[in-house]
């Protein structure tokens, strides 16, 4: 049966080596502390020697009573008490130490609790369970490069179609003008930025200015695709003012 992460950092937890006689003591302390006696914890913490002794603290705490989700399906690091008073302990202590844990209860218990990445990651840390600490950095830097990745492609994808629009517009454009016999009278720079985009339609407008002789900005050549669809909004303008036929005409004897 595969390991589950809560047992993965509790297996770290309890393999970590406490070298130094002050965090020895303060193992001590913890064992022989009542449970949830915010007095006595306060006392610990107060003669915690160095940053060993807290990590030996809070390392206690979660094994009594901590708990962590796997990091592949949230962040989630809690926990739970059953004193309101100890709870205000715990709480100000690890605040103390730089970890803001949020604060809800639970039928009827107290919780404290972190829900990102980042948090979740440097208390294991913090506590000795350092395997298991990789283990969230890691899984975090794969979610970071995978969003980042969708952003991208989706990004790239609404380029292309937005693209792909403004060809199919300048396309009528240019086939509107060609049945009207204007599209040759357009000048010679338009006629070739178009030609130039149709021929390499995957092409952003910057990649085109370059291939342009003499290159141009991207700017230029929005600007010269769209004199053709100008040119094609004025043949409406004109189509539009221009009688059909000679019925349409007044009648000269009314």
């Amino acid at each position: 049966m595969e390991e589950s992460f809560q047992d993965k950092v509790r297996r770290q937890l309890g393999a970590a080596e406490i070298k130094k006689k002050c965090c020895r003591h303060t193992l001590a302390d913890c064992q022989n502390m009542r449970d949830e006696d915010a007095a006595s914890l306060r006392a610990i913490y107060e003669k915690c020697r160095c940053e060993g002794c807290r990590s030996v603290l809070f390392r206690s705490l979660f094994l009594t009573h901590g708990s962590v989700t796997d990091p592949a399906k949230s962040y989630q690091l809690d926990f739970v008490f059953q004193s309101g008073e100890f709870a205000d302990a715990v709480q100000e202590l690890l605040a103390d130490c730089g970890f803001l844990f949020g604060r809800s209860e639970r039928k009827g218990k107290m919780v404290l609790y972190l829900r990102d990445s980042t948090g979740v990651g440097d208390f294991l840390a913090m506590i000795g369970a350092t395997g298991a600490a990789f283990d969230v950095m890691n899984l975090r830097i794969e979610s970071d490069f995978r969003s980042n990745v969708n952003r991208q492609v989706n990004f790239d994808t609404a380029n292309i179609e937005k693209q792909l629009r403004s060809m199919k517009k300048t396309r009528d454009a240019v086939a509107k003008l060609k049945a009207a016999g204007a599209y040759d009278r357009l000048p010679e720079e338009v006629r070739s930025a178009w030609e130039l985009q149709e021929a390499n339609g995957q092409s952003s407008l910057e990649e085109l200015g370059r291939m342009m002789n003499p290159p141009i900005s991207k700017s230029g050549v929005r600007h010269r695709l769209e004199k053709i669809l100008r040119a094609a909004a004025e043949l409406d303008k004109e189509s539009d003012r221009r009688p059909e036929n000679a019925a349409d005409l007044p009648d000269a004897k009314g």
